[in-house]
């Protein structure tokens, strides 16, 4: 049987291609600038906003389109239009906010590429530093939340605080948005139509590469549908059982080469 040829890897960032200090394997990124070198497409598909995620998409040399914001922007690096550009429905942030004010999290909410937050917490400065990112603080959430054009928004809490405020959000958030676990204490609210799977069905075809040719890593909640949509998808070891059920195969351990011997054995002479 002839092993399946695949043109194009597609990688979540956080839990996938950064350790837990946030940072790139310099082995992993040598291997990515030879691969690209060689031919093979290569992109990013992550929940973080572009000015969180470039810095990595730079240091790996990735020039085709990346997935932001969980599939809700997929942007070039050419300056063009945006193959993808979803927003939350006017209001749907402030209707939320009526039920998640009272509870134990740390939102903070993206719209025009910026970063905006209630308050100043450790957890919101946590997160910022983490990301890199600059955070302006809203005086006036009621007034503020009922803009437009926020592309989703992220509630920060301890991951039982979180089940039960997703438990409270899902009959209000249910028409105008998603939500999703990125991480254990992480819980997005983002556009209906947004996904890391039609995201990637969307920049597939942009590159004329064939759904079946596609391989993509993830390791969380919202990889689920991009994994599915791929050719083959790929959970890390750490993942949930709900995201490893969902992928084709289970990436190797750390001790047992990892990523790296995987790639080696799905793109020969790629990444050698």
């Amino acid at each position: 049987m002839t092993p399946a040829t695949y043109d194009l890897l597609v990688c979540d960032l956080d839990g996938t291609l950064l350790d837990d200090a946030l940072a790139l394997d310099p082995a992993l990124v040598e291997a990515f600038h030879r691969a690209t070198d060689r031919g093979l497409t290569i992109s990013l598909a992550t929940g973080r906003m572009p000015a969180a995620a470039d810095p990595y998409r730079d240091e790996l040399g990735v020039t085709a389109p990346i997935i932001y914001y969980n599939g809700a922007l997929v942007r070039g690096t050419d300056g063009g239009p945006d193959l993808v550009s979803l927003t939350l429905p006017r209001g749907a942030l402030h209707r939320a906010w009526t039920v998640f004010s009272q509870a134990p999290v740390h939102p903070v909410f993206y719209r025009d590429d910026r970063l905006f937050c209630i308050a100043h917490t450790l957890a919101v400065r946590r997160y910022c530093e983490e990301e890199g990112l600059r955070v302006d603080v809203v005086d006036d959430p009621g007034e503020f939340l009922v803009l437009g054009g926020f592309i989703k928004s992220l509630l920060i809490g301890h991951p039982k605080d979180l089940d039960i405020v997703r438990g409270e959000l899902t009959p209000i958030v249910a028409e105008h948005g998603r939500l999703v676990r990125t991480r254990g204490d992480y819980l997005e609210i983002i556009p209906v139509g947004a996904s890391k799977g039609a995201a990637l069905a969307r920049l597939s075809a942009h590159l004329g590469v064939p759904l079946d040719r596609v391989v993509a890593v993830g390791d969380q909640e919202n990889d689920v549908e991009m994994l599915r949509e791929a050719g083959l998808g790929v959970a890390m070891p750490h993942a949930p059982e709900l995201v490893r059920r969902a992928a084709d195969r289970v990436a190797p351990a750390a001790a047992e080469g990892g990523l790296l011997r995987l790639f080696h054995e799905l793109f020969p002479g790629r990444f050698d």
